[in-house]
């Protein structure tokens, strides 16, 4: 049989193929035809879409494009697909109706690399104007029925507030008042299901965020709507209580596509960070997968472009974002020890999983507008001040603190020897509050509102701590609390080394720091960050840094007022989390810093919509309005005695 020939499409005037899959019995050949269509919203035929993974490029089977009748009959010819898709083909297909898709490796001719960027443009109105969009998980196997009904049972008993990432049980259902009882082979089921390839792959995400009707979850013949099976997550996430740490890192891996169709993607950088665990063939869709999720501020302008190189593509997110936003956030997500390509330090390596969680209740910068500029291909020039010079790097902990109370208390207390001391001097009791601080990276629960998830409060690790500090004696068991510290402690320090600097400071740093090693605060970056010096102009980008006393711009501004800290608020109406600044005398929270004083003539903080979360300038005799504050230009800045300097990126 012939192979399938492509016949260009009318992007002008809107193509897209669809295909009809045609009737027919299960073992029976597959048979489809081919339509070109305009797809606009004015212009909306009948179709579903398909998400799936491809699978094995090597392992393809044919199926029959039928082309028209002869004189000898039906004309077809042969289209190679990926194994998975033929078995999701022979699920999908039904004996008596045709039934109309879209799908991406049938409906786009994949060896046209200009057809593919120009498809990739169309697909947020492909998966929204879809009349569905169903989801192929894969055949039956690995008890995966039973992992279906369980799931769809939870998930019809549960609804989840993915804003806020709190759960609410159905009164009459028996989830909570009996608890969650699986049986071993019902939660091997489960894990198994959520360990297939779907889960794990990159266009997914954009496939279920931009669909505005229906979505279903197959796997085999089993159905279970994306609502019902998202609640059943959340659920499982939250309260089974029997869970291991890679069972755990799964199901949050599953919640961040939940969360992220039920906020959509704000900022570029947090989309390309949320998506990084997840797989694609081609390096440059770390970007051109996810650009239809964001507003189109957020686009900076980037189209798809298949000719370039990765590389490339990383480093122009990074110049396009400090040329439409003034930031340069992107660089926390920069380490020394994850690339995979010849790029940069100061460029991200998307393609590489990331090993640490992000630090999270940040503000170094004040969210002070970056002065930067690109020098020469690879090398950016950024203003900010160094801090302090690593002196020591602490490798002598465990990677993971043990979960039980001899072997924590073990760890703990050769910290506390090594780093407070035994004097109980006054000295050694800011040093126990640093290491307090610094080992949870000032997660607690107090500092997320609402606060979620089992997170200690900042006096739960203090008591914990000062107890093994002041008693030598055996510990008692771990209670909750307890617990609670252990766990937080170990995600942030997963990937992270403590370390010391030459002026006595305690902070928490990448692996892959070393002494000698700069922390600077750089103008457009929320974080700190560890530079090393490569020889007298030039700097590379180490990684972010946690560091006590500089996290909410004290390094910029001073200390804040006393009873005054910086947290991090959700906001349901604005779907989306802010810093801002928690007065604990009265309890309220407030947008402005204390410490930024008057704005300077002609400028005033402007009302709108989000002004709860953070604030817009404008300037009366200019017209100028920006989320940046001038007060925090490098000429206000160095009027308050702020030593900036210029560092070379390379």
């Amino acid at each position: 049989m012939a192979e399938y020939k492509y016949t260009p499409l009318n992007e002008k005037a809107g193509e897209i193929r669809l295909m009809t899959l045609l009737p027919g019995r299960f073992n029976a050949p597959i048979c489809i035809t081919l339509q070109t269509k305009v797809l606009s919203h004015a212009n909306i035929p009948d179709f579903q879409a398909l998400s799936y993974a491809w699978g094995s490029e090597l392992d393809r089977l044919d199926i029959h494009v039928v082309a028209g009748r002869g004189v000898q009959g039906v004309k077809s010819a042969a289209l190679s697909v990926t194994r998975n898709l033929f078995e999701g083909l022979k699920h999908l297909r039904q004996t008596r109706r045709s039934t109309v898709l879209w799908i991406d490796q049938i409906c786009v001719n994949q060896k046209n690399l200009e057809e593919r960027g120009k498809q990739v443009l169309r697909m947020p109105d492909i998966y929204s104007l879809a009349q569905g969009v169903i989801v192929w998980l894969g055949p039956e196997e690995d008890d995966s029925n039973v992992a279906m009904e369980v799931i769809n049972d939870i998930g019809l008993n549960v609804t989840v507030d993915w804003e806020l990432l709190q759960y609410r049980v159905d009164p009459c259902s028996s989830l909570d008042s009996h608890g969650l009882n699986l049986s071993p082979q019902q939660w091997l089921s489960i894990m198994n299901l959520l360990s297939r390839s779907w889960f794990d792959r990159l266009w997914v995400v954009q496939e279920i965020c931009l669909a505005r009707k229906w979505v279903r979850m197959v796997c085999g013949f089993k159905i279970t709507p994306f609502v019902t099976f998202g609640n059943a997550i959340g659920y499982l996430e939250g309260k089974y209580n029997r869970i291991t740490d890679r069972e755990m890192e799964t199901l949050f891996g599953i919640r961040r596509l939940f969360a992220l169709k039920a906020w959509g993607g704000p900022r570029l950088e947090y989309v390309l960070h949320e998506t990084r665990h997840r797989e694609c063939k081609d390096k440059k869709d770390r970007v051109y997968a996810v650009l239809s999720l964001l507003p189109e501020r957020e686009k900076l302008g980037i189209l798809p472009d298949y000719t370039i190189s990765a590389p490339d593509v990383f480093e122009n997110v990074i110049l396009q974002k400090l040329k439409y936003s003034k930031t340069l956030r992107m660089l926390r997500y920069c380490s020394i020890k994850s690339r995979s390509m010849d790029i940069p330090s100061w460029v991200p390596d998307w393609s590489i999983r990331p090993k640490t969680g992000l630090l999270g209740i940040v503000s170094a910068d004040s969210d002070a507008r970056a002065q930067a500029y690109s020098i020469s291909k690879g090398v950016l020039a950024v203003t900010g001040m160094c801090v302090a010079v690593v002196d020591e790097v602490k490798n002598d902990l465990p990677r993971s603190i043990p979960e039980d109370s001899a072997g924590s208390a073990r760890v703990f207390r050769q910290l506390l020897s090594t780093l407070v001391g035994q004097d109980r001097s006054d000295s050694s009791l800011n040093k126990l509050h640093s290491l307090c601080v610094t080992l949870c990276a000032g997660i607690f629960a107090e500092k997320l509102i609402p606060s979620f998830g089992p997170l200690p409060t900042y006096n739960d690790v203090r008591d914990y701590l000062s107890m093994l500090y002041e008693d030598s004696a055996e510990p008692p068991g771990l209670c909750s609390s307890s617990l609670a510290v252990i766990r937080v402690i170990n995600v942030m320090k997963k990937g992270r080394l403590l370390i010391t600097t030459a002026d006595g400071r305690l902070g928490l740093a990448l692996e892959g720091t070393k002494a000698g090693d700069r922390v600077c605060v750089v103008l457009g970056c929320n974080v700190p960050l560890v530079l090393r010096p490569r020889d007298s102009l030039n700097h590379e980008v180490v990684g972010e840094c946690y560091m006590d006393s500089i996290m909410a711009g004290e390094a910029l501004l001073g200390e804040l007022p006393r009873n005054w800290t910086l947290v991090h608020k959700k906001f349901r109406h604005h779907h989306g989390s802010y810093v801002v600044f928690l007065d604990r005398d009265t309890g309220e929270t407030h947008v402005e810093d204390p410490r930024r004083g008057a704005l300077p003539a002609g400028w005033r903080i402007k009302n709108h919509d989000r002004d709860d979360a953070y604030n817009w300038y404008g300037n009366d005799i200019t017209g100028e309005v920006s989320d940046l504050d001038p007060r925090l230009e490098p000429d206000a800045l160095r009027a308050r005695g702020v030593d900036l300097q210029e560092f070379r990126l390379v």
